[in-house]
């Protein structure tokens, strides 16, 4: 299966903007009312299969590649991407 490896990085951003981006692709729990309430809030790759090699180093299917590149641009991160092969078993 075709997928593509997302390189990123966000060494040169400040804290507050680091979470941020890995909200909008990861997603994190919400607390309210002093923890009494928990919401999961979903990042893009909540509902897409990927892979998380490392810190910094995603695979996503081709098809899926435009949505995470976009949201990467969005915080002004430059993704480095390159074309790969893998089992479409590999991702989850």
């Amino acid at each position: 299966m075709k997928a593509k490896l997302i390189i990123y990085d966000l060494l040169k951003l400040e804290q507050y903007h680091k979470v941020l981006v890995n909200r909008a692709l990861f997603g994190f729990t919400d607390n309210s009312n002093k923890g009494s309430y928990l919401y999961k809030r979903g990042g893009v790759l909540s509902n897409l299969p990927h892979l998380r090699l490392i810190r910094g180093v995603i695979i996503v299917k081709d098809k899926d590649s435009n949505r995470v590149i976009s949201v990467l641009q969005s915080y002004k991160v430059k993704p480095k991407v390159f074309d790969i092969v893998i089992k479409s078993s590999m991702l989850h």
